[in-house]
């Protein structure tokens, strides 16, 4: 999302499942909240407060995100796109999946 952000494509980044069927604009708009909201610091996080307001009020400035933390410029360079790909099973039900090179790490409590 980042990276179309810097190259302002960010509606690109919209699930292609949804094959056009959403509002251009307010995918741009959410993404865009999406992206201050997972800044590296707390204090440069909009209050919770200020996130109902930017994603109920489409005209509400938005301002300008830094750089995730997660992110270096050689990384994000480097994360492949999702695959996505379906299997049928033998009884004819068809199965979507998408694999990337990122993984997730669930904690489980003993």
């Amino acid at each position: 999302v980042w990276n179309f952000h810097l190259s302002n494509r960010l509606s690109e980044a919209v699930d292609p499942k949804l094959e056009g069927n959403f509002s251009r604009e307010d995918a741009v708009h959410m993404l865009k909240v999406g992206l201050l909201c997972c800044q590296a610091s707390a204090e440069l996080r909009p209050p919770m407060s200020m996130v109902v307001k930017m994603l109920t009020d489409t005209n509400c400035n938005i301002p300008s995100p830094n750089q995730p933390p997660f992110l270096s410029p050689n990384v994000a360079s480097q994360v492949p796109f999702a695959v996505t790909s379906t299997s049928v099973s033998q009884e004819g039900s068809a199965t979507q999946s998408s694999r990337n090179s990122m993984t997730i790490t669930v904690l489980d409590p003993r």
